[in-house]
């Protein structure tokens, strides 16, 4: 055997034993595959902790800010209708009139406002009187899980057998949550 032919069977030996191989496919470095490797395992270890972050840290957060987003909009929407309500009258709905707002109120300021209502209906009943409410815009002072302030601002236009005016009201309608709905504890006009 000559020496070229040894030779040969020695590379074709080699060659056999890595496997088949395209003669253009480039081969990586062990340290490039190393490297490769190294910054795989960085990039999964930094999204394992963007998970982590996002629901340890993250989620809560915007759990939290959805049910303040939710109460702001109750206590709003509460504060409007009793706005409303009481300023949508007339001679022929009265009795409707004081359950209606009745049902806003809590206990404490349903009796206080049975108190006004003696005077209230002998006024709409002389004048014949008919109100139309309506809110302007509402803005949330301050919330809490039992108790809110929001300022109302209504417009309402009254007729009377004797004239016919519009009244503008700016109020901080206060309420308290009780039994998960929110009912008006008291309000005061706003100069």
């Amino acid at each position: 055997m000559t020496e070229d032919h040894v030779t040969d069977e020695h590379a074709h030996d080699h060659a056999h034993e890595q496997g088949p191989r395209d003669a253009d496919e480039p081969r990586l470095s062990p340290r490039l595959s190393r490297g490769i490797a190294a910054t795989l395992a960085v990039v999964a270890a930094l999204a394992l902790v963007a998970i982590v972050v996002e629901l340890v840290v993250l989620r809560p957060r915007y759990q939290e800010a959805r049910a303040d987003e939710r109460a702001r909009t109750e206590v709003a929407q509460a504060a409007e209708q009793f706005a409303v309500q009481v300023n949508n009258y007339d001679t022929g709905s009265i009795d409707d009139y004081q359950e209606t707002v009745r049902s806003l109120l809590t206990t404490k300021f349903a009796g206080e406002f049975e108190k006004a209502m003696g005077d209230i209906v002998t006024s709409v009943n002389e004048a014949q009187m008919s109100s139309q409410g309506k809110v302007l815009t509402s803005a949330v002072a301050s919330v809490d899980p039992d108790s809110a302030q929001v300022l109302v601002v209504a417009d309402a236009n009254v007729k009377t057998v004797f004239d016919t005016r519009a009244r503008h009201f700016r109020w901080e309608v206060s309420l308290v949550k009780v039994d998960g709905t929110w009912l008006v504890d008291n309000f005061t006009p706003v100069t």
